[in-house]
């Protein structure tokens, strides 16, 4: 077992089967040495799967009332400041030193969880493994004289970490500039179970309707993007499926339908492959979310390529996710301007339809194997240099 690190995991995004940053590390722990692993964090949420290896409730009540409330600025004041940053409870400290960990990992996302990882693991001389999915100052909502501040603080937590883990090489990239040590990354990976749809070749017709799916949360600026695509789905006689129960947050539209929730990502993808033509990721124009997307890396791309479909990929040249797609073959990618041209290309040219859909099967940068491969790696290195 000397290849794998005992690892103490303290994050408020547990590895679970439901929600993006908990399915990535459910994923990547999937395999991994149940006895090797112990976690501390949030309950899981009811009905997800979760590891076969010890996990322990980590909570901070009070401070997620305050953060949960409209004192939630307040709060990241404060803990930029280093007051009301929590310490592991003492229990949890007693299960943690009895199980001897050779490496503590958090993520950086909300300072409540990730400040008493960083901690104790500083305290009890273990290398620190931080992963990072967004732009922790953007989320945390602090007032904008506290700002500098808490990136003080981030820098000083992140440059203590032996491996900084970010969700894409762009991220790795800024996050030296701005914390002033180099990154490394992994891309999300793609579920082992969902199976690529098969598609009959000789069959593929021109299209009367094209029936589009789309997979995920409405934040990170996506329910701007279907917004602003509306209209265009109205031109074309477009429909686009929301797998995700009926919301008010966007307008009523005969184009616009809801698929429901499902209980994990497979699921819903199980119900993409039987009832669209191709699956869409609409990235908002709004210069609002241009920080954001320019280093964030969506989760659901692995997904969409592990289905096997037609992907339209839309937005501004800056979007991270779409520089992705265009250095590959097989992603429709363009703007809201382009988005007509591609839809009618689904819907008439089927020989351009079937290059694109071959061409998919070469992607392979989300090889779940492959990056966990590289995370098992990574781990050792990080034990290497204690």
């Amino acid at each position: 077992m000397e290849n794998w690190p005992k690892i103490l995991f303290i994050a408020d995004e547990i590895p679970q089967s439901i929600n993006a940053g908990s399915i990535q590390f459910y994923r990547l722990f999937e395999n991994y040495p149940s006895n090797r692993l112990i976690v501390f964090g949030k309950s899981p949420v009811p009905g997800a799967t979760v590891l076969d290896c010890r996990y322990y409730d980590l909570k901070y009540p009070f401070l997620e009332k305050l953060r949960l409330s409209r004192f939630t600025s307040m709060l990241s004041d404060l803990q930029a400041l280093e007051f009301l940053s929590p310490k592991l409870p003492k229990s949890l400290v007693k299960v943690a030193k009895a199980f001897k960990p050779d490496i503590v990992v958090s993520l950086m996302q909300h300072l409540t969880y990730y400040y008493p990882a960083y901690q104790f693991a500083k305290k009890e001389k273990l290398p620190f493994i931080l992963f990072c999915h967004d732009d922790v100052e953007d989320f945390s909502r602090i007032h904008g004289i506290f700002k500098k501040t808490l990136l003080r603080l981030n820098g000083k937590i992140y440059r203590s970490a032996a491996k900084r883990i970010c969700i894409s090489p762009e991220m790795a990239i800024q996050w030296k500039v701005k914390y002033g040590v180099e990154g490394d990354f992994l891309y999300p990976t793609a579920s082992k179970t969902l199976k690529t749809k098969e598609i009959d070749f000789d069959k593929l017709q021109s299209k009367k309707q094209l029936k589009i799916g789309y997979a995920g949360s409405l934040a990170y600026g996506y329910k701007e993007g279907i917004e602003e695509i509306i209209p265009i789905l109205q031109e074309t006689q477009t429909l686009l499926k929301i797998y995700r129960d009926e919301s008010s947050l966007l307008p009523a539209s005969k184009n616009l339908e809801y698929g429901g929730f499902s209980k994990t990502a497979e699921e819903t993808f199980e119900k993409i492959k039987a009832e669209c033509d191709a699956v869409i990721l609409p990235y908002s124009s709004k210069q609002c979310f241009k920080a954001l997307y320019t280093t964030h890396f969506p989760s659901k791309i692995p997904e969409y390529v592990l289905l096997g479909m037609p992907i339209i990929i839309i937005g501004p040249e800056y979007a991270n996710g779409l520089k992705w797609a265009k250095t590959k073959k097989g992603i429709f990618c363009g703007n809201s301007a382009s988005l007509p041209g591609i839809l009618a290309d689904l819907k008439q040219n089927v020989p351009k339809l079937k290059k694109t859909l071959i061409a998919l099967g070469d992607i392979k940068d989300f090889d779940p194997n492959q990056i966990n491969s590289k995370f098992l790696k990574l781990l050792n290195e990080a034990r290497k240099k204690s």
